[in-house]
Order: C-alpha cells, then sequence, then structure tokens
C-alpha cells in the first residue's frame, strides 16, 4: 500500500520554511519602509525614496521566498541513493 500526504518530517520542512518566508518578507519590506522614510525626512523628497524602495523591495522579496522555499524542498525531498541507481536503461535498436 503506497502512503499519502506528508510525513511529519516533511510536514515540518515544509512548515519551518513558511515560517521563514512570512518573517522574510516582512523584514525586508519594513527595511525598505524604514530606510525610505528616513532619506524622504533628510533629503525633503517625500515621499519618493519611500515609494521606490518599497517597490524595489517586492522582486527581492520574491527572490528570497524561491530561494527558501527551493532550499526546503530539497531537505524535505532528498534524492534518495535508490532511486538514482534504479534508472532503466533505455535499450537501442538498430
Amino acid at each position: 500500500m503506497e502512503k499519502k500526504g506528508l510525513g511529519w518530517r516533511e510536514g515540518a520542512f515544509l512548515a519551518e520554511a513558511a515560517a521563514q518566508i512570512g518573517c522574510l518578507t516582512v523584514v525586508i519590506i519594513l527595511l525598505a519602509l524604514g530606510a525610505g522614510l528616513w532619506l524622504d525626512s533628510r533629503l525633503g523628497t517625500k515621499p519618493w525614496f519611500t515609494l521606490g524602495l518599497v517597490l524595489a523591495s517586492i522582486p527581492v522579496s520574491l527572490y528570497m521566498v524561491v530561494r527558501l522555499a527551493l532550499s526546503a524542498a530539497r531537505r524535505a525531498y532528498p534524492p534518495s541513493a535508490e532511486k538514482a541507481e534504479e534508472k532503466p536503461e533505455q535499450e537501442e535498436e538498430g
């Protein structure tokens, strides 16, 4: 009988990754917001640096989300040596 769903180990890795992703996203956006507000107050350019840095934080945040998600997937589902050895050999007809 084939097991369906995630085991506790895979679930724990994915829950950890979800928590890291959420926290990292919030931290990146808050840093961009703080830096933008600080620069705008120093340079008198309200709201341009704030808007620019918050908008620039979006692709940075997305990039980090993808990296963390791929890393978590590799840890949750490591390639097993058994599957690598069981590759079917292709027979050449000719």
